[in-house]
């Protein structure tokens, strides 16, 4: 069997390693004792008492252990059942693979939890490897890991031992323990009852739609709109801000095909509808609106089902695809990590929503006179497949995949491997024309992953035009009383923003001058300052813009985005690494940036007086950012920006 090359000038996992006959792989609460050998621990990323943390090892070795997880993705489509491709096996629909839709390609790790497992079980093995140890212990209550690294040790003949840690947590049964004991196929059927919650939208009259050369067709999300718009009666969404204004000037008709959503602004289907209806009544104006569930007929359900009963005998004809799930360069199996994946996507709720996607797009498109040009928003999600399969499939025009947000180093989803892109084989995968991508970042990301550069279009950032309006280099004397102004930048999961304020919370015991903290909580979850006495929080909800001038730094979460306000600001950012996750923040690899896991560590970033920002902040250095949208004009119009 031939490994993965590990250049020999890259640096040693860990100096003097080599010689240790005990790897222990700890993944228990509390932080693990000392004992004899190399210790890592399978979560976290402090690095403490002699143990080293795996996670720190993923990030170092990022590039390389990305590339196999996706290299794994692209052969497992590839491989071989019973002489036929698994790509081919999931041919359920004209010239579409199923395949496309599944969860393993869509990589979405807030799907799909135990990528992250994959990811550094690749790791752990390149030090297995590296320091050939005679033994390897670990310590766990995970029983899938514990199968994984048992067949990783059989095949490299090592010993193994597995010690099983006590589970903190406390099993209740609730409704949701016994659903998920069900087999997988009871599971996929009994989501059905999700589209009764969907159903009024069939409510919704079709628009006559706009035909003709003039007209450019959304497929968005219902969501994210100015309120003040909103309640007026006027469509303007965050998501796609002044660019459906500069096509109406230009004379063009826009038609809307909308994901309905629960949000904030609109608070049932029924006020989506009555806002759809009155949209439309000045469709020139705000453009034609309906929604993909207003397509949902008995006929649709009917096909879903029986698609879903086809795919659920596929995939127990191959029962041997377990055997696929080794990637070809490593000695393990990702089976005990990745089965759910597989048997949701075929037989449970994944497989009832994606059918459905593919009948209701089918619906709507072919409902459709023919469209010149398309755009949608892009997050490689499995639905967008099944949209661009009907696209090509009803005869439509040149389609462009629209970027709206930053692209983080490890969101899998939009990274796939180059020969997955560029195969010319039967049944491949649906791709738009082009990608328009917001900004610098992005485009080294994707042709860094080499991705087809005739496929890629630059255009402006449209959700971060503000950016062009933030006060930057922010700069003060410092105040008088000493006092450090911190603004704590929440996160939209409970538990992220609760991890990050008990830090906070744990690293005062280590702060000897006087800090303020001020929390600006995520818009879709809200916090309590009294469940934090030990901060005495205050809590602001103002807009960035607003309240940025106000501090001296920034703490915040790992996955929001706005994050990158306060670094353009000119502002310190600290951040916050997860200790259950891969670092997602946007602002991995910019300089200046802070990341932390400890008391210690968080509190000497609190107390620094000067961080290194000699460093160009320029907002266009991260997004595309001109506010006459000249690169969509280009795009879209042929045309160059106006000058005033």
């Amino acid at each position: 069997m031939v490994l993965w090359g590990i250049d020999g000038d890259l640096e040693e996992a860990h100096k003097g390693d080599r010689a240790s006959t005990l790897i222990t792989l700890w993944d228990a609460s509390g932080k693990p004792p000392e004992c004899p050998g190399i210790t890592y621990t399978w979560e976290g990323y402090s690095e403490e008492n002699g143990a080293y943390s795996l996670y720190r090892y993923v990030d170092t070795h990022a590039e390389r252990l990305r590339g196999k997880y996706l290299s794994w993705i692209h052969e497992l489509g590839q491989s071989q059942v019973k002489q036929k491709r698994l790509i081919d096996h999931l041919v359920i629909q004209d010239d579409l693979s199923y395949w496309w839709l599944t969860l393993l390609v869509e990589k979405s790790q807030w799907k799909s939890p135990r990528i992250k497992d994959a990811i550094r079980l690749f790791a752990l093995e390149e030090i297995i490897i590296r320091n050939k140890p005679e033994r390897l212990r670990l310590v766990t209550a995970n029983p899938n890991l514990h199968k994984a690294l048992r067949g990783l040790c059989q095949n490299l003949s090592i010993a193994y031992e597995w010690k099983r840690s006590s589970i903190t947590s406390k099993r209740e049964l609730s409704l949701r323990a016994l659903y998920q004991a069900l087999p997988m196929s009871l599971r996929g059927f009994i989501s059905l009852r999700h589209l009764w919650s969907r159903w009024h939208l069939k409510k919704h009259r079709k628009p006559r739609w706009f035909g003709g050369e003039k007209v450019f067709f959304f497929c968005s999300y219902f969501i994210h709109f100015s309120k003040e718009s909103y309640e007026r009666g006027e469509f303007y969404s965050y998501q796609w801000a002044d660019l459906p204004k500069l096509l109406q000037r230009e004379g063009y008709n826009t038609n809307w095909l909308q994901h309905y959503m629960d949000s904030s602004e609109v608070s049932d289907v029924q006020d989506a509808l009555n806002s759809a209806r009155s949209f439309n009544q000045s469709g020139e104006q705000h453009g034609l609106h309906t929604f993909v569930y207003s397509y949902i007929t008995w006929g649709v359900v009917h096909r879903v089902l029986r698609n879903w009963l086809k795919l659920t005998f596929i995939s127990f004809r191959l029962r041997g695809i377990h055997e696929a799930f080794c990637p070809r360069e490593s000695y393990f199996s990702l089976w005990p990590l990745m089965k759910d994946d597989w048997l949701t996507s075929l037989r449970g709720p994944v497989a009832i929503s994606n059918l459905l996607w593919i009948e209701l797009f089918d619906a709507a498109l072919g409902d459709l006179p023919r469209q010149q040009t398309g755009l949608y928003l892009c997050e490689n999600q499995g639905w967008e497949k099944a949209f661009i399969h009907a696209w090509r499939k009803f005869g439509h025009g040149r389609l462009i995949a629209v970027t709206h947000t930053t692209i983080r180093f490890w969101d899998l989803r939009y990274f796939i491997d180059p020969r997955t892109l560029k195969s010319s084989d039967d049944y491949k995968i649906p791709k738009p024309d082009l990608t328009a991508l917001n900004g610098k970042q992005a485009v080294n990301y994707y042709r860094g992953s080499d991705f087809p550069e005739e496929e890629i279009v630059e255009c402006e950032a449209l959700r971060f035009g503000h950016l062009t309006n933030l006060s930057t280099k922010i700069r003060r004397a410092k105040r008088r009383d000493g006092m450090i102004q911190v603004l704590v930048l929440g996160d939209f999961f409970h538990s992220t923003t609760d991890k990050m304020l008990r830090l906070l919370g744990r690293a005062t015991r280590y702060i000897s001058g006087p800090i303020s903290y001020t929390l600006k909580p995520h818009p879709g979850f809200q916090v309590k300052a009294e469940d934090y006495p030990f901060l005495d929080l205050k809590i602001v909800t103002n807009s960035l813009n607003q309240l940025l001038n106000e501090f001296d730094m920034v703490y915040s979460a790992n996955v929001t985005t706005a994050s990158i306000d306060a670094y353009y600001a000119g502002l310190p950012v600290i951040v916050i690494l997860d200790a259950e996750d891969l670092n997602f923040c946007p602002l991995r690899g910019v300089p200046g940036v802070r990341f932390v896991s400890e008391p210690r560590e968080l509190a000497r970033a609190l107390q620094e007086e000067h961080y290194d920002l000699d460093v160009d902040t320029d907002p266009e250095e991260f997004f595309f950012l001109d506010p006459k949208l000249s690169r969509w004009r280009q795009l879209l119009l042929r045309k160059p920006a106006i000058e005033n």
